[in-house]
């Protein structure tokens, strides 16, 4: 029994403290020559961490806690366990014009090794079936259960129209970046992104948060905050 204990115990305490289906996506990297691509390499990597939350079987770690391994020498097992994950996503992108290239890879973090990559060279119209297409791989690499209704979230499209989608990510860009001066820019692009679609959810979302934003960021009044707000989240 003493040495079934020895065995037994701490496979069990890591079990626990570790949750076999936990995943961090860290920032991409922009392999562009411009670095103004890199809001699309941003969104692309947010974008696929949002198609991951849907899943309810996955524990999946928020982009603002990835965030500072952004530019990181820290090694993948050294990061996996300040985060407290089993698993980490990196990857890389380029855009040139309408066309993207991308490379996902999926590692064993705990153990420092590679699992699954997939490279991917399509053009911006194929964003959304690539992004849909990533998070499902990765789901089933994890033997984690995507419902129905899952997989209908994950597949669904915000946008036809490519430039709306551009526009957003531009939104979404400057809305991380946090200030009055970014957010009012935010704002901009997202009403843009509404110009071009006025059916894309999204971008109203986007403007409503960017607004409640500016009520902590900028000290903006709940007078002047509240009722675009309201206004953006719910428009007539």
């Amino acid at each position: 029994l003493f040495i079934f204990g020895i065995l037994f115990v701490p496979k069990l305490f890591h079990s626990q403290g570790q949750y076999e289906k936990s995943i961090a996506v860290l920032p991409f990297r922009n392999d562009s020559p411009d670095d103004e691509n890199q809001y699309f390499i941003n969104g692309t990597m947010e974008a696929i961490l949002d198609d991951l939350c849907k899943i309810e079987d996955l524990k999946v770690i928020s982009r603002t806690s990835v965030e500072q391994y952004r530019n990181t020498i820290k090694s993948i097992p050294q990061i996996a366990k300040e985060l407290n994950v089993s698993y980490i996503l990196e990857g890389s992108g380029q855009k040139y014009g309408d066309d993207i290239k991308l490379t996902v890879q999926l590692l064993d973090a705990v153990n420092d090794k590679h699992i699954w990559s997939s490279p991917y060279n399509k053009k911006i119209t194929d964003i959304y079936a690539i992004q849909s297409e990533i998070a499902q791989a990765i789901a089933t690499e994890l033997k984690a259960i995507i419902t129905p209704e899952e997989k209908q979230k994950i597949e669904k499209i915000p946008t036809d129209n490519t430039e709306a989608y551009e526009n957003y990510l531009l939104g979404l860009h400057y809305y991380n970046k946090g200030t009055e001066e970014n957010l009012l820019r935010s704002i901009d692009y997202y009403k843009n992104a509404i110009s071009n679609d006025p059916k894309f959810a999204l971008a109203y979302t986007g403007i409503s948060l960017a607004y409640m934003a500016l009520l902590f960021d900028a000290n903006w009044s709940p007078d002047e905050v509240y009722p675009k707000a309201r206004e953006a989240a719910f428009p007539q």
